[in-house]
């Protein structure tokens, strides 16, 4: 099964940042500062703590989203319910421990050892 989490990341920073410049500038102009929302907009306030803080708030998200969307995906999977499959569904073994996982900030198919 194919995770969407490979290709969540390759678009994701992107987005992230161009979310974090709207934030921002949205920030700045509600605060009179339309100057520096400007800067924001035009790429040019990359290094600001205000962006760098918005980009972490988004990849943190980004994160636990792509997680959810891969164990939904693995759920949603017909072969995962498949009671033909030798020892049953995959389901059956897995009792929730996917979605334990994703909600406790690991991976779908976390192992601790």
């Amino acid at each position: 099964m194919v995770t969407s989490s490979a290709a969540a990341s390759n678009t994701g920073s992107a987005q992230s940042i161009a979310q974090a410049r709207q934030a921002v500038a949205q920030h700045f102009l509600a605060i009179d500062k339309p100057h520096l929302a400007r800067i924001v907009l035009d790429g040019q306030g990359d290094d600001f703590d205000e962006v760098q803080l918005a980009v972490s708030v988004l990849a943190k998200q980004a994160g636990t989203i792509a997680r959810y969307q891969d164990a939904l995906h693995q759920y949603a999977d017909h072969g995962f319910w498949d009671d033909a499959l030798p020892g049953g569904p995959l389901a059956l073994h897995d009792a929730g421990e996917m979605a334990r996982n994703v909600l406790a900030g690991r991976t779908a198919f976390f192992h601790g050892d």
